[in-house]
């Protein structure tokens, strides 16, 4: 399998990476202080994808993804609405998980919290001091930026660049691009319940170093693939490697991802611009597998434009592949109930986990992988009438085993085989149905129907389905 590493900006070999089949995965995830957006849920989608396939190919995946639950504009919200920075972070972290089951991602090994790891970021911090990469002003704490020889190279940004960026100018720093380690307590942030004692006094983390900590807690240092948006890459991930890098003497993390944007009519997202798109209101009209499908359709490094016709077009896709696999389970048990048939066609499914698992191996390249998928469909909905049961199940298993590692329709309910009792109705119904019978027939229709299962006409006879 290859992927694209940001800081090399080369596609390595992940074999040529990893020392063994365990992989150590770190994934930033949401500061909690509002209700999540689909950009949020591009990144959880693609990494969810990204470890089911690494699964796939008989990894042990140890994934974290972080909870930051203190953070400038959780206190903030807090101070409005006159409740506690825990509050405010557990309302929205709740928020976030349910969009998460919703959209059918996979619970990470490890989901730790900042506060939660207080002690962790402190002697964090200290060791930083005692290297001579961090220094205190005032209960404050700043990472000295020109004590790391190697900052920028995540970002490939210039020391011209880097002084133009910094957003929170301090003339106590002793260097502009100095950034925080550690906040002395303000006022607001007593008032929202946001402090904790420290050597420096009372106060808070500052943004970058919650991941440094966690992700070196959970996975050691180094570890394999540090993930997250584009937009991380500077100044979060630039200044998180810089801060591990710095403690530890070694290049923190192996192969660093970074998926690209969701545009809004070619803009990207922004509150600015007043085009954020919440999870929960997309989720208000389709399925949540609906947009995850839709998430899949561009590869992780291209930008993806939302729209509602693009979404449309992804709900008719996404019900193509799931009626395919349903219909095939329909005749799966209407096999194991009437009987195999004795004659079918050749079937080889390996041409398509092949070219399934290419597509993949190439950077994840998802949108050629549903291309295979939909192909993949169209061979099952052309033979289905034509398959033995163990030819059958044979495509069932590999249809749903591909679609498994995109996270879709795991909820799917198998068609269950008919009972010898059930079996007799539907002869019964069909009979009556060609005596023009209907009051029968749409009497044994209803009574499957009570029991949650729906009888369907085809030109091939009865086949049925749980509702």
């Amino acid at each position: 399998m290859e992927i694209f590493n940001t800081l090399s900006r080369k596609i390595e070999r992940l074999d040529d990476v990893l020392d063994d089949k365990k992989v150590r995965m770190y994934v930033c995830g949401i500061t909690a202080y509002d209700y999540s957006h689909i950009g949020h849920a591009r990144s959880a989608v693609f990494f969810d994808i990204f470890r089911r396939y690494l699964e796939y190919l008989g990894y042990e995946v140890v994934y974290v993804q972080n909870f930051t639950d203190v953070d400038d504009k959780i206190i903030n919200r807090a101070f409005k609405e006159g409740k506690t920075q825990k509050e405010v972070a557990e309302r929205f972290i709740g928020e976030y998980l349910k969009d998460m089951e919703a959209l059918n991602v996979k619970k990470p090994t490890y989901q730790p919290k900042v506060t939660e790891h207080i002690q962790d970021i402190i002697e964090f911090i200290q060791g930083l001091i005692e290297k001579g990469y961090a220094y205190v002003v005032n209960g404050d704490v700043y990472f000295h930026v020109p004590a790391f020889e190697h900052y920028g190279e995540l970002s490939r940004q210039s020391l011209e660049e880097l002084n133009k960026h910094r957003i929170e100018p301090d003339e106590r720093k002793k260097d502009v691009k100095d950034f925080a380690l550690w906040k002395s307590a303000k006022d607001v942030d007593v008032k929202v319940q946001a402090v904790f004692d420290s050597p420096w006094g009372k106060g808070r983390p500052g943004w970058h170093i919650e991941c440094s900590v966690m992700s070196a807690k959970y996975l050691g240092v180094p570890f394999d693939i540090h993930g997250g948006g584009k937009d991380l890459i500077f100044p979060h991930h630039e200044n998180e490697r810089a801060q591990s890098y710095a403690l530890f003497g070694v290049e923190p993390v192996k192969i660093w991802v970074h998926n690209d944007f969701i545009r809004i009519k070619g803009e990207k997202m922004s509150k600015s611009l007043g085009n954020i798109v919440r999870i929960r209101d997309v989720l208000q009209k389709y399925e949540g597998e609906v947009l995850r499908y839709f998430l899949l359709t561009a590869h992780y490094r291209s930008p993806l434009d939302y729209t509602e016709d693009a979404l449309e077009r992804a709900k008719k896709a996404y019900d193509y592949l799931k009626e395919t696999l349903i219909n095939l389970d329909m005749e799966i048990a209407y096999l194991k109930t009437f009987g195999d048939r004795d004659e079918s066609i050749r079937v080889d499914v390996r041409d398509y986990v092949e070219r399934f698992e290419n597509a993949m191996n190439r950077d994840l390249h998802t949108p050629d992988a549903i291309a295979v998928l939909h192909e993949f469909a169209g061979f099952i909905n052309k033979s289905l009438y034509e398959l033995n049961l163990s030819q059958a199940e044979k495509l069932y298993d590999a249809f749903r085993m591909l679609s498994g590692v995109l996270g879709l329709f795991e909820k799917v309910e198998r068609v269950p085989v008919l009972s010898e009792e059930d079996a007799k109705k539907v002869l019964e119904r069909e009979k009556a149905r060609k005596e023009k019978n209907f009051k029968v027939a749409d009497a044994i229709r209803n009574e499957f129907a009570e029991r949650g299962i729906r009888l369907i006409d085809t030109p091939k006879g009865t086949r049925w389905r749980v509702e």
